[in-house]
């Protein structure tokens, strides 16, 4: 029975949408995948939705372009110094070509696997065991170097490969040990012998300022005690000349009076000494009473040059109430007697 035109329509209706349905493709996002259109790869779809011929074309590779690891096991090494020691590493890798990865290479993991096995045991047997345990990192970057041409050709991009263990013979970690404690006290006694020759240094600095502000004061102080002995030098010149002076003038009043001051003072230090109670000294009664008539004698000569001077106009005559004002009277001179000393002094 013929087909209608109804029937013929819903057919090709039901044809069209299984193929598109068949066509439309959806990747993820970080993914890549490969079409191969009678087995022959052609194109590599982005993520997102995508277009397939049916029959004719197909998914191939399903491809993560995300980075991942890959771990090596632990791997018996020599270094050039022929020690063993066992290491492992890991790798971080990222996929920059969904084809090549897909085609170039059969297992990509296993092959990154053995290919690091294969440069780190390289990379190892050209070191020694001392340049290998201080060149960890460094180790990591050669390595990757040392791939980076080989798993291009393989669409692979490594990110960086990083020694997690090293491992060494018990004994050799042993001496490794005490080399270590070795090396720290030599360097603690080293830090000690500097500090102790700083302390030393900064002690012979301080010594030597010390020093020479004592040399600084010192020499003030001598300085300051010769001006003062200069000073007192002119001073005793200058009262001697004034005692020359009088001496030459005959003016034994003057003689007088600067010996009974002293004589004075004399006594005043005796009595006030603390080291005894009581002191025992003769006295000249008359070198006093001639000392004391002396003064009274200068007293007179002054009194007499004031008045001569107020005679000679009111200037005059006012200064000489100012001087009769400030000096003591010629009565009150002349009735100072000296005191009556018996030779004791308490």
């Amino acid at each position: 029975m013929p087909l209608d035109v109804a029937t013929l329509l819903i057919i090709v209706a039901v044809v069209l949408l299984l193929g598109s349905l068949l066509a439309v493709r959806r990747v993820p996002q970080g993914f890549a995948f490969t079409v191969e259109r009678f087995g022959r790869y052609v194109r590599t779809l982005e993520p997102g939705l995508c277009l397939v011929w049916p029959i004719a074309e197909r998914i191939g590779a399903r491809q993560d372009l995300r980075e991942r690891h890959l771990r090596l096991a632990l791997t018996d090494l020599v270094t050039r110094d022929r020690i063993n020691v066992r290491s492992d590493a890991v790798c971080f890798y990222q996929i920059a070509d969904a084809a090549k990865a897909s085609y170039e290479v059969e297992s990509l993991e296993d092959a990154l696997r053995s290919l690091l096995g294969v440069m780190l045991r390289n990379q190892v047997g050209n070191l020694d065991l001392d340049a290998l345990l201080g060149a960890r990192a460094r180790l990591g970057v050669e390595l990757m170097n040392a791939c980076e041409g080989v798993v291009s050709v393989w669409g692979v991009q490594l990110t960086r490969v990083e020694l997690d263990t090293l491992q060494l013979p018990e004994a050799l970690m042993d001496a490794v040990a005490k080399g270590r404690t070795t090396e720290l006290e030599r360097r603690a006694s080293v830090l000690a012998a500097e500090g102790e020759r700083r302390t030393a240094r900064l002690k012979a600095e301080a010594d030597r300022d010390a020093s020479i502000m004592h040399a600084e004061t010192g020499s003030r102080v001598a300085a300051l005690e010769a001006e003062a002995r200069e000073r007192r030098a002119e001073a005793e010149a200058r009262a001697s000349l004034m005692l020359s002076r009088a001496v030459a003038e005959e003016r034994p009043q003057t003689l007088s009076y600067l010996i009974a001051r002293q004589y004075v003072d004399a006594l005043q230090t005796l009595a006030a000494s603390d080291n005894g109670r009581f002191v025992v000294m003769p006295l000249e009664h008359g070198g006093l009473s001639s000392s004391f008539d002396g003064i009274r004698a200068l007293a007179e000569g002054a009194f007499a040059d004031a008045r001569a001077a107020g005679a000679s106009g009111p200037a005059g005559a006012e200064n000489t109430r100012d001087s009769a004002a400030a000096s003591p009277s010629p009565a009150s001179v002349r009735s100072f007697q000296p005191p009556d000393v018996d030779g004791r002094i308490g």
